[in-house]
C-alpha cells in the first residue's frame, strides 16, 4: 500500500507485509522507518505511529487488523490515517 503525505512538502509512505514470512516494512521516501519480522501476535490490531515532514509535519498512523483465528490464511485489513483522516485502505 502506498500513499502520499503533505501538500507543499510531499512524501511517499509505503507499507508492506508478507503473511507467509511475517516481514513488515514501512518506508518514507524509500527509507525504512519500521522493519520487523512478526512470528506471533496477541493483539488483534497493531498500530504504527510516526511523524512525516520537517517544515510541514503530519502525524501518520497505520493500523493492521487481523482475525482472531487462522490469521495467516485470512485477509488482514490495513488502514492509514494522516492527521486523523483516513487516506488509504488495503489488505495484507
Amino acid at each position: 500500500m502506498t500513499f502520499d503525505v503533505g501538500v507543499a512538502e510531499r512524501h511517499t509512505v509505503e507499507f508492506s507485509f508478507n503473511k507467509f514470512w511475517g516481514n513488515l516494512s514501512i518506508k518514507v521516501d524509500g527509507i525504512n522507518i519500521v522493519r520487523t519480522i512478526r512470528f506471533q501476535s496477541f493483539s488483534l490490531v497493531k498500530k504504527y505511529d510516526f511523524r512525516v515532514g520537517t517544515n510541514e509535519q503530519h502525524f501518520v498512523t497505520i493500523e493492521k487488523h487481523r482475525a482472531q483465528f487462522f490469521a495467516g490464511f485470512r485477509p488482514q485489513p490495513v488502514h492509514a490515517y494522516v492527521d486523523g483522516q483516513l487516506v488509504a485502505q488495503g489488505v495484507a
